[in-house]
């Protein structure tokens, strides 16, 4: 009796049809119907304390044999999907059902870019790329394809020695090279190294990219920042900060686009000499320089106290995300170790395509092309500018992809920029990037990514909104 109450309450909690689409194969059909359930679980169709039909009921639903429905039942008991008890049919078991995402939001559309320090992706030399990935993959033994040393391919290290040496006076010997994952993960896997040698306080120019702010202190290295002016970093001032090591953009100081002096640079060398402290020199778009002439980088004067840290960035694309280090050689093994402990190496492939371009000289021939588009759109963004502004002193004119508009003192740039970006216009308030806070006001005005068809048109509405907020000096 009791058997009997057992029985018809199992039964009452069986579904009186299991739908399953599935079309069955012969050779598959274990395979497919074990698919088939385990999807319907996983997607939540079957919910969990569902109680399945008996193995040769659902064989004469199917058409198949007992044994098809047993040993796909079998399997998913095994693998956890299904219960089962002595003489009774299998219950679905608590599993997390897959949840349908929501779609990612699209992309922003700017009816006028002016995002900062960002190249034109447009102009990545696709062909030469092709070309030089083509002769990678076909003269490169299989050997390029396993684990191999974690400062990076020596091809692509010797290439960077002979560029950097002869393009920016970097004192460099091919293994004093680490290649990374663009200039973010070269921050961070030198911060971590300050961290493993007992550093603890990192100063950094300010005003600067608050992203890097970010990358410092997760490594945990104490952050302070030490101001610029037109000359550059003020090196006077890193005396009362006890830093350890200081990242510096000597030959184009991002935002303002201050060049550091000599007679700075000189004693920025003396300071690092003098504390036993790092230079980390961030070298990010020295190649795109329009009315002065060339400057070499820190490292030259002092190779065993200066970092010097590049990337293809800006160059060719964010998404080539090849970087580099020229590090002093004591430091080299602990960068190669967290290199290794970070992602076991950049990408074989690409680290040999860049190799090619540099060797080949397209690389240099990329450089130019790109100064030649960005000098003019700058011309016609300062000509528009100073037409529409008269007697505004835009500042950072000189190189780079992007130029800084002063603005009164205590205005709300933030709020100018916010009300840019409700009309389509992406710019970058200057404000947020002072690790110091002071009253300076500003906006960035990039170009590498406004074409010059545009910025007439980009001007008239941006000016437009300054009227509104009476923020022009």
């Amino acid at each position: 009796m009791n058997r009997s109450r057992n029985e018809g309450r199992n039964e009452s909690r069986r579904p009186r049809e299991l739908l399953l689409e599935l079309v069955l194969q012969r050779g598959r059909m274990r395979t497919t119907l074990q698919e088939a359930l385990r999807a319907a679980i996983q997607e939540g169709r079957l919910q969990t304390g569902t109680v399945l039909p008996a193995s040769r009921q659902l064989a004469d639903d199917l058409g198949v044999s007992r044994g098809v429905v047993s040993d796909s039942y079998d399997q998913l008991i095994s693998e956890g999907y299904l219960e089962v008890k002595p003489r009774s049919a299998p219950v679905v078991s608590a599993v997390v059902t897959t949840v349908a995402s929501a779609p990612e939001p699209p992309l922003p559309v700017w009816r006028f870019d002016f995002k900062a320090y960002t190249p034109e992706v447009g102009l990545f030399p696709r062909r030469a790329w092709a070309r030089a990935i083509d002769r990678a993959l076909r003269s490169t033994g299989n050997t390029a394809f396993d684990y191999g040393d974690h400062r990076g391919r020596v091809e692509l290290r010797t290439a960077l020695s002979v560029y950097l040496a002869r393009a920016r006076g970097v004192r460099v010997d091919p293994s004093r090279i680490v290649i990374t994952q663009g200039f973010t993960q070269a921050i961070d896997t030198l911060c971590h190294v300050l961290v493993g040698a007992g550093r603890r306080t990192l100063a950094m120019e300010t005003p600067s990219h608050p992203g890097f702010w970010t990358t410092v202190r997760q490594s945990g290295l104490e952050l302070v920042g030490c101001p610029v002016d037109d000359d550059g970093l003020r090196v006077g001032d890193l005396a009362g900060l006890h830093a350890q090591a200081v990242v510096v953009a000597p030959a184009h100081q991002c935002p303002t686009g201050a060049v550091m002096s000599a007679a700075r640079r000189s004693a920025l060398v003396e300071w690092a000499m003098t504390n036993g402290a790092l230079i980390i020199e961030d070298d990010y778009d020295a190649e795109f320089r329009y009315d002065r002439t060339p400057i070499g980088a820190v490292q030259g004067l002092d190779p065993g106290r200066v970092a010097h840290v590049g990337s293809a960035s800006k160059t060719l694309a964010p998404g080539v995300r090849l970087g580099w280090i020229s590090a002093p050689a004591e430091l080299v093994s602990d960068l190669q170790e967290r290199k290794y402990n970070a992602d076991s190496g950049s990408p074989v492939v690409e680290q040999l395509a860049l190799a090619d371009i540099l060797s080949s000289g397209e690389y240099d021939r990329q450089v130019v092309r790109a100064r030649h588009v960005y000098r003019r759109r700058r011309d016609l963004l300062v000509a528009e500018l100073a037409a529409r502004m008269p007697g505004v002193a835009i500042r950072g004119v000189a190189a780079g992809m992007q130029l800084l508009l002063p603005l009164a003192d205590h205005t709300d740039d933030i709020a100018i920029a916010a009300a840019a970006a409700a009309r389509g216009i992406r710019l970058e308030a200057l404000s947020p990037l002072h690790l110091i806070p002071t009253g300076e006001r500003g906006l960035l005005l990039g170009y590498g990514r406004l074409p010059e068809v545009k910025i007439a048109d980009a001007v008239t509405a941006l000016v437009a909104i300054l009227d509104e907020f009476g923020g022009l000096r």
